[in-house]
C-alpha cells in the first residue's frame, strides 16, 4: 500500500506531460501552414469567458477555431505579455484540462476525458466448498458482473439503467448466495433468485429491499390459505428465517430440506407427524426438526450428511455414543475409598465386639492375617457423605434419561448411551450444563500440643534394712540422698559431746533417706499437614500407632478321647491423631467446613496381660464457615491434673516445722492443651 500511494503522484503526473506534449506535438505541425500560432500577443483578461478569449486570439491572427458550448461555463482572469499563440493555447489546455483536435487548417478546442481503463478485478470461487472471494473497488456494475459469471457459472442478470453503476465491496471465503446478498445490501441493489437459478439485481427502492428479496415461495394449493413461510439465511451453517401457521410437518422437512440440497431417505410416511406452528428469525435446521418432532412418534437420524427419518422406536435411528465427562468424575456415584486401618475404639470410647464384627487378624497356627472384614469402620463422623442422591445421574431429570440405556465407563470417565438420537443429544446437551469445573480446596492445618509438668518429693525416711546400707544419692540439682549407719553415727557423734545429751549409735543395719526433689518439664508438639479435596469431599489424616491384643480360643475335640487345642488370635487396636475435614464452597466464594478432630493415646494400663491396651481419647467436631485463605483457630482441648499426697507419723507428721522430720510428701500437677489452626484455599 505504501508502494502505491507513493509512486501514484508521479504516474498521474507523467501521464498529464504525456497528455500536454502529444498537443505540442499538433501545434508545432501546424505552425508550419498556419503562421499565426508562431506570433506574440498582448492580453489582460478578468474574469472572461473563456470561448470569447480565444475567439479574440483567432480574429487577431486569422486562426480557424471550432469551440465546445459546454465550455462556456469556464471564467479566465489572466495577464498575457508578448505570449506566443501556441503556447497560449498548451497553457489553456493544461490550466482547464482542455484537449484540441487539429482537421486540416481548423482548430477545435474541447474538455478532456481520461480513458476508462478496466481494473483487473480480484475474485475466486471454490466450487466444491462453495466458498466466494471477491474485491471490487468502484468497478462498473456490468465489468464486475461479468467476471464473477465467467468465474463461478452463475448467471447474473440487471437491468440496463444499472449497468454502469459504480459497485464496491469486499468479501472472503463465504456462500456464494450470501457474497451476493451482502454485495448487493452494501450497493442499494435487490436480488431475486429464479426457480430456474438466475439472479436478478434491480435498483432497492426501499432500506428493507436491499439484498436477497424476502420472496415467498409458491405454495402447493392446498396450502394457499395458511402461513406457510421461509428463507435461507445460510445454507452452510443451515440457517433459516421460517413463519408457520398450522402446516404439515411433513411439508416443512421436505420443501426445506429440498432448497438446502439436502439428501434424506424415509422409512415411514411422515404424513401422521401432524402439524405445527413455528416462527424463528435464524433456526438450525436440525434444531428446528429436533422441536417439531419433539411431541411426535417419529424421530431422523444424521449419518454423512444424509438425514433419516422414521418411527422412534425403529432401530436404525437409535444411536449409541461415548460422552466423556470434562471436569466432573463419574466416581462420585461409587462409595468413597475408606481407610484400611482398623480401630477398635468407637466415637462412645466402648469397645466393638471384635470376635463377631472383626476378622482381621492373625492367627498363631498358620501365620497370616485374616482380612475376610469387608466392612471396615470409618473412625470419621463424616463417613457416607456422597450418597447415591448426590450421583450424577440423580441429577440429571428422570424426562431426560428416561428411554435411554445409561452405562458408565470408569476407566473413560464417560457415559455410555444408547437410545434415540434426539434423546441423547438433550441428555448431552443437560450434562454440560453441570459438568463444569469442580473447586479443589487446600486445606492446611496446624497442630499444636502443649504438655506442662511440675513434681514435688520432699520428705524423711527411717528405717531397719536386712543388710547394713551404704551411703549414696546426691546433694544437687536435687536431693535425693541415703545414709547409712556409719554415716549417722558420726553425726549423732557429734551432738554427744554437749553437755548431759547423749543420744547413742544405731545398729548397724540402720539407714536414714532424706529426698527434697522438684521437677519442672514443657513439651510442645507441632505438626502441618496439608490436605487437598474436591468440593464436597472428605479429606482425612491420621497419624499414630498400633497395638494388639491377644483372644484364645480353646475348642474340645472328640468325646471318648476328649482333646484340646487352642488358638490365639491377635486383633490390632489403634490410638492416633486422625483429622476428618469435608468442605463446602458456597456461590460468594466462603467455605464451610465440616471438621472432626480425635486424638487418642495407649495410658499403659491393661486389667489383664492379655487385655487391650486402655486407651485415652480426646474428640472435636465443628461446623465453621471461613472466607478463602482465612485462619481459623479451633479452640483447644485443655486438661489439667493435680495430685497432693503424704505419709507419716500420726499427729507429728501434721505439727509444723517438725512435720519434715517425721512425713513423707509428693505433690504433682500436669496441664496438656491441643489447639488445631486451618486454613483453606480455593484451587480452580
Amino acid at each position: 500500500m505504501f508502494f502505491v500511494l507513493y509512486f501514484s503522484p508521479f504516474t498521474f503526473g507523467q501521464i498529464e506531460d504525456d497528455r500536454i506534449q502529444e498537443i505540442q506535438k499538433k501545434l508545432d505541425r501546424l505552425s508550419t501552414s498556419v503562421p499565426g500560432l508562431t506570433k506574440k500577443i498582448d492580453f489582460s483578461l478578468n474574469n472572461t469567458e473563456l470561448p470569447v478569449f480565444i475567439r479574440a486570439i483567432a480574429a487577431e491572427q486569422e486562426l480557424n477555431i471550432s469551440i465546445a458550448i459546454d465550455l462556456n461555463q469556464i471564467k479566465v482572469s489572466q495577464n498575457f505579455s508578448n505570449a506566443i499563440v501556441q503556447n497560449v493555447f498548451l497553457y489553456l489546455c493544461k490550466e482547464y484540462h482542455l484537449t484540441l483536435d487539429v482537421l486540416g487548417s481548423i482548430i477545435s478546442f474541447k474538455r478532456y476525458k481520461k480513458p476508462f481503463i478496466t481494473r483487473d478485478i480480484s475474485a475466486k470461487y471454490d466450487r466444491d466448498k462453495d466458498l466466494f472471494s471477491v474485491d471490487l473497488l468502484n468497478d462498473t456494475l456490468f465489468v464486475a458482473f461479468k467476471k464473477i459469471t465467467n468465474l463461478t457459472g452463475k448467471n447474473l442478470v440487471f437491468s440496463p439503467e444499472i449497468e454502469n453503476q459504480k459497485i464496491s465491496s469486499y468479501i472472503k471465503d463465504k456462500t456464494f448466495e450470501s457474497a451476493l446478498d451482502k454485495i448487493a445490501f452494501a450497493n442499494n441493489l435487490s436480488v431475486t433468485k429464479t426457480t430456474d437459478n438466475y439472479y436478478l439485481f434491480e435498483s432497492a427502492s426501499a432500506a428493507n429491499q436491499k439484498g436477497i428479496a424476502d420472496t415467498r415461495r409458491q405454495k402447493p394449493a392446498r396450502y394457499r390459505n395458511s402461513n406457510f413461510y421461509f428463507k435461507i439465511q445460510d445454507t452452510i451453517k443451515q440457517l433459516i428465517e421460517v413463519d408457520f401457521e398450522n402446516v404439515s410437518i411433513a411439508s416443512i422437512i421436505k420443501d426445506i430440506g429440498h432448497d438446502l440440497n439436502i439428501n434424506m431417505f424415509t422409512s415411514s410416511p411422515l404424513s401422521g407427524a401432524g402439524k405445527a406452528t413455528v416462527k424463528a428469525t435464524l433456526i438450525p435446521y436440525d434444531v428446528l426438526l429436533t422441536n417439531i418432532l419433539e411431541n411426535t412418534t417419529f424421530s431422523y437420524k444424521k449419518i454423512n450428511d444424509i438425514y433419516y427419518f422414521g418411527d422412534k422406536e425403529q432401530f436404525s435411528l437409535n444411536s449409541s455414543v461415548a460422552i466423556p465427562l470434562l471436569h466432573r468424575s463419574i466416581e462420585i456415584m461409587n462409595s468413597p475409598v475408606q481407610s484400611n486401618r482398623n480401630s477398635s475404639f468407637n466415637s462412645s470410647n466402648e469397645y466393638r465386639n471384635n470376635n463377631n464384627n472383626n476378622n482381621n487378624s492373625f492367627n498363631q497356627e498358620t501365620g497370616n492375617f485374616n482380612n475376610s472384614n469387608s466392612n471396615l469402620n470409618n473412625r470419621s463422623t463424616f463417613q457416607g457423605y456422597s450418597s447415591k442422591s448426590e450421583a450424577i445421574l440423580d441429577l440429571i431429570p428422570k424426562r431426560i434419561t428416561e428411554g435411554l440405556e445409561i452405562t458408565t465407563d470408569v476407566e473413560q470417565n464417560a457415559f455410555l448411551v444408547n437410545g434415540n438420537a434426539q434423546k441423547i443429544a438433550a441428555f448431552k446437551k443437560f450434562l454440560k450444563t453441570i459438568d463444569k469445573p469442580v473447586p479443589i480446596i487446600l486445606i492446611e492445618v496446624m497442630i499444636l500440643e502443649v504438655s506442662n509438668s511440675n513434681l514435688v518429693t520432699s520428705g524423711l525416711d527411717l528405717g531397719i534394712g536386712e543388710t547394713p546400707t551404704t551411703d549414696s544419692g546426691s546433694l544437687f540439682s536435687g536431693t535425693d540422698l541415703t545414709l547409712g549407719s556409719t554415716s549417722i553415727n558420726k553425726i549423732i557423734g557429734g551432738f554427744n559431746g554437749f553437755g548431759s545429751l547423749n543420744i547413742g549409735k544405731v545398729v548397724p543395719n540402720f539407714y536414714a533417706r532424706i529426698k527434697a526433689l522438684e521437677t519442672n518439664g514443657a513439651i510442645n508438639i507441632r505438626s502441618t499437614p496439608k490436605l487437598s479435596t474436591l468440593n464436597g469431599h472428605q479429606a482425612t489424616l491420621s497419624r499414630g500407632e498400633r497395638s494388639y491384643y491377644t483372644v484364645t480360643r480353646k475348642d474340645v475335640i472328640g468325646s471318648q478321647n476328649p482333646q484340646t487345642t487352642e488358638i490365639k488370635n491377635y486383633f490390632p487396636i489403634d490410638a492416633d491423631l486422625s483429622i476428618g475435614i469435608r468442605p463446602l464452597v458456597s456461590g460468594d466464594g466462603n467455605i464451610t467446613l465440616n471438621i472432626n478432630v480425635l486424638q487418642s493415646d495407649f495410658n499403659g494400663e491393661r486389667i489383664d496381660p492379655e487385655a487391650p491396651p486402655g486407651i485415652n481419647s480426646r474428640e472435636f467436631t465443628s461446623t465453621i464457615r471461613v472466607n478463602d485463605k482465612d485462619v481459623v483457630i479451633l479452640g483447644g482441648i485443655e486438661e489439667t491434673s493435680k495430685n497432693n499426697t503424704g505419709s507419716g507419723v500420726p499427729f507429728l507428721a501434721r505439727v509444723p516445722i517438725i512435720k519434715w522430720f517425721f512425713s513423707k510428701r509428693t505433690r504433682t500437677a500436669s496441664k496438656s492443651k491441643l489447639s488445631v489452626l486451618i486454613k483453606s484455599t480455593i484451587i480452580y
